[in-house]
């Protein structure tokens, strides 16, 4: 491939599983929340933070083992911890542009500018 464009979950804001449990029972899926990554059940302190971190950069070494050398890995985050950093130097990519990205919400229950990072990484 090459490269890859993801939205990962964030640590700490959202449980998956719990929020797709309809979808679960209706298919006859195995419940695998506890290998769900930054689940919100789980936190958004530090302990929850270093184990995002290492869990997202093994994944992240995973998809890169299918890019080419040179290709990218863009990935959209609001990075509002700043774990982003650390998680490029874990997954061993090079950076080479964060883009912020407006996000219009629509929905009109928050109020206030929000932005995501785009972070667009090289495999070397």
């Amino acid at each position: 491939m090459d490269g890859l464009i993801t939205s990962p979950p964030y640590v700490g804001l959202i449980d998956y599983h719990e929020q797709h449990a309809y979808a679960y029972h209706l298919l006859g899926l195995e419940d695998r929340r506890h290998r769900e990554i930054g689940a919100a059940s789980a936190g958004s302190g530090k302990k929850a933070e270093s184990a995002y971190k290492a869990d997202i950069a093994e994944v992240f070494r995973k998809a890169l083992s299918a890019i080419r050398s040179g290709g990218r890995l863009i990935v959209i985050a609001a990075d509002n911890a700043n774990l982003y950093g650390d998680i490029a130097a874990m997954a061993g990519v090079v950076g080479e542009a964060t883009v912020m990205r407006h996000v219009n919400r629509r929905t009109g229950r928050c109020s206030g500018e929000f932005y995501e990072s785009v972070f667009i990484w090289r495999k070397s």
